[in-house]
């Protein structure tokens, strides 16, 4: 019974994963011209500093160590006009508007635990997702300058991502915002779909492309800046 759960579990996350593969073919055309700079590569595990993911006590964080799968570190950047803000007060806006960065036909993050207002420790997001990876994250971590979000079970990815507002040394007119995930796989099946037929990995991409660009938006850039998009994988 158990085998015939999961061939079942995999056929449904393959089939769905098509359809999203077609849905996402539709919405990228239409973002053909949205600059960005791609590179991917791989690396010893033993070579790379992997952050902890903050403390979450909760019985249902699915922190990495529980996927499958090599463990991938995607950092995506774009750089965009200080204009009228500090680091703390633009890191404050995309908290209050990650529902509205994120783009609804690919990722929708609803708050169901937590200030609508306000991000603190402990606030829950649903998000639903285009194919079969819908999931949770829960906040696990606020400071000045950014906050981290930690999967909960049944996400498709087992890790934590964090989101910067970081100072530019060489220039006193832009500010650098960083979207940085450490995660591998939830399972085998979702591994297949989303890793290893890179369904995922490009749904993800778009959406963090078009979550950066929003942000640029709203700090009032006349041009759309370029998305700097590493990802590695370490292998053991």
């Amino acid at each position: 019974m158990r085998r015939r759960r999961s061939s079942t579990t995999a056929v449904v996350v393959l089939v769905a994963g098509s359809l999203a593969a077609i849905a996402l073919l539709v919405y990228t055309t239409r973002r053909l011209l949205a600059p960005r700079r791609e590179r991917r590569h791989e690396r010893k595990r033993a070579q790379a500093s992997v952050p902890d993911a903050p403390p979450d006590h909760g019985l249902d964080h699915q922190g990495e160590a529980s996927g499958v799968g090599e463990l991938t570190h995607r950092h995506y950047a774009i750089v965009v006009p200080r204009s009228t803000f500090t680091c703390q007060s633009l890191i404050r806006q995309i908290q209050q508007r990650v529902h509205e960065l994120s783009p609804s036909a690919l990722a929708a993050f609803e708050k169901t635990s937590g200030d609508a207002s306000l991000m603190s420790v402990g606030d829950e997001y649903d998000v639903t997702m285009l194919g079969p990876w819908n999931g949770r994250v829960r906040v696990a971590e606020v400071t000045d300058n950014s906050f981290t979000l930690v999967t909960l079970e049944g996400h498709p990815e087992a890790g934590h991502i964090t989101f910067s507002v970081r100072e530019l040394p060489e220039r006193t007119d832009a500010f650098k915002v960083v979207i940085e995930s450490w995660a591998r796989a939830r399972d085998k099946a979702v591994h297949v779909a989303y890793d290893t037929l890179s369904v995922g990995r490009q749904v993800q991409a778009e959406v963090w492309v078009t979550f950066l660009q929003r942000v640029a938006e709203l700090t009032g850039g006349d041009e759309v800046p370029e998305v700097d998009i590493d990802s590695e994988e370490l292998t053991t």
